[in-house]
């Protein structure tokens, strides 16, 4: 599952400027389809486990969020405001399913960025000596 939210998540691209949401979802829906067909070809996998699919997409961007601030500390890196990383945090937070890409928090014209006030709050907490 952990496989199928992360291509889900990468294949978004596809649909990232289609303005109408209705569209988008049309889109990652035949795109989901797609790769679920792909994948039960080569291993099985249970419907009920579809059932958990946002919950697999919200794993995905919670380890995409700890893997950036493991690569800033690991490499000494001062850190700075990143607006996609917002955007996933804000969809995590608020419990905003399928990555925000069905939900008006999402752009077209920045697809994917969220700034939020409370991130810049906590960069600066980390940035203290």
């Amino acid at each position: 599952m952990y496989d199928l939210a992360y291509t889900w998540m990468y294949g978004a691209g596809w649909a990232s400027r289609e303005k109408d949401s209705t569209v988008r979802k049309s889109i990652m829906d035949d795109f989901l389809k797609a790769i679920v067909e792909g994948y039960r070809s080569e291993t099985g996998l249970e419907d009920w486990l579809l059932i958990k699919f946002p919950f697999f997409i919200n794993i995905v961007m919670t380890v995409l969020i700890v893997e950036a601030f493991e690569h800033i500390r690991n490499n000494g890196e001062e850190p700075e405001y990143d607006f996609g990383l917002s955007y996933l945090i804000k969809c995590i937070e608020d419990d905003i399913p399928y990555m925000g890409f069905f939900h008006d928090i999402y752009s077209c014209e920045k697809p994917f960025e969220h700034e939020d006030e409370r991130i810049n709050h906590f960069i600066s907490i980390l940035n203290k000596p």
